[in-house]
């Protein structure tokens, strides 16, 4: 077998460290294949071996590739092509934050022993030994602990249900705004050094911990404006709910007049479509004509924020409605956004160009809740990232790639306003909330902002309401991954369909 031994040893090294799966019986096979002996005698013998030594590097690299917790290899080459493809900057994101220096080290270690050792002794027993101890020494987790553990998560959930209450006549009125924002994580902010930007200053409530579920933008759409009800399975969002659950629909019942606006009609991922069909959003409100300030990674133009929020908010002064919900979708912090004038934008390292992203976006919100205070309207801006961008990657997942729906990836920064007379623009006291949460929470709070006696602070945000917002445990997915949170260790089950504890180098 020879140095191929190395590849053993190490692939099983990283598996009992964590880093990726094992299929056992494929390594068994291609080790068997490796040591099929091919005739001396045999003509065309160097051929063979040849063709054999070829057949093994790219077996090798499929299983390997298999076992990482990366998606495809076609579904990884497209992602990266949407985000400005592997340039210099990507490399060296990937090298910094998905390669342990002291892992590479080891296995250097490793390989120098194969090599030393190679000549001297017969090293293929060794590789058995260790494809032989996965299955006879390697811990696992109970699948059936943890499928039951979601099916009793899951069905607490479907119990939980947030029912809005028509304000009274002598209700204080009030707008709502939800803008919902792609692709912004605390990691994300935290590694741009925004994550503690004056702009997260100016809300009343910012929770800590708010969990987005989902790391892709359509489910997380339909997830929020589905907040009414507790945490749905994935596959179920793209089914009709109950009617209780969607928020639009309950603030439409109790008198809200209710709109809609995104930057960018993603057409190559039909978010319209979906948030109207499983959301029951409005049709968005007309942006063509307004000034272009972005490309997304599919050509499609993604329209100035700031100028979409002021025509909404002209609509909506010119309405006659008393009460009136707005959501918007922002993608300006999209990854493969890039300014509408820039040509070599993939050239640029994407955390310079996420930075600015941030800044112009916190610059033009701060704006918009400028104009808001000055119409002397009351109204709450709930600010609720989709999810984050990923902009550093771990050791099972490169920087850009959120099919693992990680914790560094599913936290976002949630933001709650106030905005009225006698209210101040920044609060003196900010509320954190530091408990696991997600949407529900924000579908609580909604309900009790409507039963309040008076549009201030101390009515809005009583210590009663603030104690009794519902935290909901950590349990995060997509079509094909989920991540949970159990007993101070998170656990992952992916394409395998086998569930592993993730090691802190994924977690960083």
């Amino acid at each position: 077998m020879g140095l191929w031994v190395f590849y053993f040893l190490g692939e099983t090294y990283l598996y009992y460290r964590g880093y990726i799966g094992f299929s056992f019986f494929i390594n068994l096979t291609f080790a068997l294949f490796l040591i099929v002996p091919i005739p001396r005698r045999l003509r065309s013998r160097r051929l063979f071996m040849g063709m054999r030594l070829v057949a093994a590097i790219i077996a090798a690299f499929l299983i390997l590739w298999s076992e990482t917790r990366f998606p495809s290899i076609l579904r990884t080459v497209k992602l990266l092509s949407e985000t400005g493809g592997v340039s210099n900057a990507y490399i060296v994101r990937f090298l910094k934050d998905s390669v342990n220096i002291t892992q590479v080290g080891i296995l250097a270690l490793i390989l120098s022993a194969c090599i030393f050792l190679n000549k001297r002794i017969v090293l293929t027993p060794l590789a058995f030994a260790a494809i032989l101890s996965v299955p006879l020494l390697a811990a696992s987790v109970n699948p059936s602990d943890m499928n039951a553990y979601l099916n009793h998560f899951y069905d607490k959930e479907s119990k939980r249900v947030v029912t809005f209450d028509r304000p009274g006549n002598n209700a204080p009125e009030f707008d709502i705004v939800i803008l919902q924002v792609c692709s912004l994580a605390w990691d994300d902010l935290r590694m741009v050094g925004l994550d503690k930007d004056p702009f997260l200053r100016q809300f009343d409530v910012v929770f800590t911990d708010f969990n987005t579920v989902s790391p892709y933008t359509n489910p997380s759409g339909i997830r929020l404006l589905r907040a009414d009800c507790g945490q749905e399975r994935h596959d179920d969002l793209y089914q009709n709910g109950p009617k209780k659950c969607y928020t639009l629909d309950a603030l439409r019942e109790i008198g809200y007049k209710t709109y809609a606006a995104v930057d960018n009609y993603a057409p190559s991922y039909r978010f319209v479509e979906d948030i109207k069909t499983y959301g029951h959003a409005d049709q968005p409100i007309e942006m063509r004509d307004l000034p272009l300030r972005q490309y997304d990674f599919d050509r499609s133009p993604i329209y100035d924020d700031l100028a979409i929020l002021n025509r909404w908010w002209n609509m909506r002064q010119t309405s006659q409605a008393e009460r009136v919900a707005f959501y918007m979708d922002i993608t300006t912090m999209h990854a493969g956004a890039h300014w509408a004038d820039d040509r070599a934008w993939w050239k640029r390292n994407p955390s310079v160009l996420y930075r600015e992203f941030g800044v112009r976006l916190f610059s033009n919100l701060s704006t918009f809740f400028k104009t808001l205070e000055a119409s002397g309207r009351n109204v709450v801006v709930i600010f609720v990232p989709e999810h984050g961008r990923a902009l550093r990657g771990s050791s099972i997942q490169p920087p850009d790639i959120r099919e693992i729906p990680l914790p560094s990836i599913t936290n976002v920064p949630v933001g709650i306003k106030f905005i009225g007379k006698g209210i101040s623009p920044i609060p003196m006291h900010q509320i954190t909330v530091p408990g696991p949460t997600s949407y529900l929470a924000l579908a609580y709070l909604i309900k009790s902002f409507l039963s309040a006696p008076r549009f201030d602070r101390e009515s809005l945000l009583t210590p009663a309401i603030i104690n009794k917002i519902p935290e909901t445990a950590y349990v995060a997915e997509d079509r094909v991954n989920t991540v949970v949170k159990k007993d101070n260790k998170v656990f992952y089950c992916g394409k395998d369909k086998k569930w592993t504890v993730l090691p802190a180098s994924a977690l960083k």
